[in-house]
């Protein structure tokens, strides 16, 4: 693009990004993050022959990523975008399908006198795929008490918080309930209960979509959906702990059934010389971490999600995520940071880990995009 303009107006619709190629083309670009492009814009898009494009960033919403990596996602990646508006494209494709059905209809013609050779056998599936076959025919509930064998659950015990993380999107491309095909996964490709392995495992999210696509039998029209899913699975997984993540390559880094522990934070006893010195001297200086509320929450139900899945990396902490998010979203004053942290700790969760926690949920500020859409802090409201 020769130039390019932000939240810029096109039409009566706000674009992403708007602005014109090098030969004066209008062109719009389209960033996913909390939904896709709205239909009515689209249809104004097409109607009006603008070349129009859509990022899809909503996978990496949750991660930390460098400005470098951001870009990389944005300015170099190919499977994260798809045609919104392109009059050209079209017509590429219809003269493509045109050629194609000129030449199936030649091909035709030139075999209609041939004797048709005899036809071969159907290809025989091979073992892997007779394996599958049989493991899909089986009932959810024979799936379930098979993984809590493997995995060492005994009856009654709850099931792994982190092997049913309700991934945003994709995962109604798999078909198989979500602790089924999550459990499954994380069986194949982490779960090593005496660590017998003796060098480091590693593997790609292309791998883990093969296994999965071949072991519940998704289709190919919804690759994108089922790699999404899984992305996000993984990602949790990550940071969870058992998994060190590069992009799309993954390092197991913990084969246990349950996340490992949070290492504590050294404490070292202060001795009289040791304040002198640290008063003295005026190097390092221990920066208190504080946090400012975001102008705009998400809806309430969303926040509540959040939580819950924040939960799980605070390890020991029963934390009540129904009550925290019910107080924080009904609270009449701007609460002070000393008043969140009591209210964590009487919802079982961990004080020093509530910039985190509201951090996750996003109603604290420390984010590369503010929300456009949801709520306002409740305090705001009265």
């Amino acid at each position: 693009m020769s130039e390019a303009r932000a939240e810029s107006r096109v039409g009566t619709y706000i674009a992403d990004i708007a602005g014109h190629l090098h030969d004066r083309t209008e062109v719009v670009v389209e960033v996913k993050v909390r939904h896709e492009v709205e239909r009515e814009k689209a249809k104004y898009l097409r109607a009006s022959r603008v070349p129009c494009i859509e990022i899809d960033l909503l996978p990496l919403l949750e991660e930390s990523l460098t400005l470098q990596e951001l870009a990389w996602h944005v300015l170099e990646c190919v499977t994260n975008r798809s045609w919104v508006s392109n009059s050209a494209y079209a017509v590429i494709e219809a003269e493509l399908l045109a050629e194609y059905q000129a030449w199936v209809a030649r091909k035709s013609s030139e075999v209609a006198g041939v004797q048709r050779h005899r036809l071969e056998p159907p290809k025989q599936p091979s073992k892997a795929d007779e394996a599958n076959a049989r493991y899909r025919a089986l009932p959810d509930e024979m799936k379930r008490l098979e993984l809590r064998t493997v995995l060492g659950l005994a009856d009654g015990a709850r099931w792994p918080r982190h092997l049913q993380v309700s991934v945003r999107e994709g995962a109604q491309a798999i078909p198989s309930p979500i602790d089924v095909w999550q459990g499954a996964t994380f069986v194949r490709f982490i779960y090593d209960p005496i660590g017998g392995r003796e060098e480091t495992k590693r593997f790609s999210l292309s791998q883990v979509y093969d296994w999965v696509s071949g072991r519940f039998g998704t289709s190919e029209l919804v690759r994108h959906q089922v790699s999404v899913a899984l992305r996000l699975f993984l990602g949790y997984l990550a940071k969870c702990g058992f998994l060190e993540r590069h992009g799309d390559a993954f390092t197991v880094l913990h084969g246990a059934l349950w996340p490992p522990s949070r290492p504590e934070t050294p404490t070292c006893p202060v001795t009289p010389s040791t304040a002198t010195a640290a008063v003295s001297k005026p190097g390092a200086v221990a920066v208190r971490r504080g946090w400012t509320w975001r102008e705009r929450w998400p809806l309430e139900d969303v926040a509540l999600e959040r939580a819950t899945d924040a939960a799980v990396r605070y390890a020991g902490a029963k934390f009540n995520a129904q009550v925290f998010v019910n107080v924080l979203y009904g609270m009449s004053t701007e609460p002070s940071e000393a008043a969140v942290k009591t209210l964590v700790t009487q919802c079982g969760g961990i004080a020093d880990a509530t910039f985190d926690l509201l951090k996750h949920i996003g109603v604290v500020e420390e984010s590369w995009r503010m929300l456009r859409g949801g709520v306002e802090p409740p305090w705001r409201r009265t």
